[in-house]
């Protein structure tokens, strides 16, 4: 008589975790596409940009209010006179502060997010005035918002 063996395979073929696999890399590529890491990147810059930009402009009202009115086109300046405590840099990739003085300050510096940009070609600013004391978003780094 002939034993008859019953045997049980364990596990998954090679196919089987092929196709896991790229269901898998589906489902990552969806979600980054909704997630958007760049733009998140670009979202936290321009928050620090905007940071930035209110402590410049704190530091150039500070300045003016000991110096007849007068702004300071110089962070290293603000630094020296105490009204900064450290010269201020854009992140990565991004324009530098530009810094007007004179009789009216200005401060602006550039914005990347979808959030501002939404597919427009200009690139955008994030701009403080003296004379009006806002800030905001702008096309122009010479215009207030």
């Amino acid at each position: 008589m002939v034993k008859k063996l019953n045997i049980i395979q364990k596990g998954f073929t090679l196919i089987e975790l092929l196709i896991v696999i790229g269901i898998i890399g589906v489902l990552a590529g969806v979600v980054l596409v909704g997630i958007d890491p760049v733009d998140k990147i670009n979202a936290a810059n321009d928050t620090k940009v905007q940071r930035d930009i209110n402590a410049l402009a704190n530091a150039m009202e500070s300045y003016a209010a000991t110096h007849q009115g007068d702004y300071t086109t110089s962070q290293a300046l603000l630094v020296t006179s105490g009204d900064l405590k450290v010269v201020l840099t854009q992140p990565s990739g991004y324009s530098g502060y530009t810094v007007t003085g004179g009789t009216t300050g200005m401060v602006a510096g550039q914005l990347k997010s979808k959030k501002y940009i939404n597919g427009a070609p200009v690139t955008l600013a994030w701009v403080w005035c003296s004379n009006s004391g806002k800030a905001g978003a702008t096309a122009n780094t010479a215009t207030c918002p």
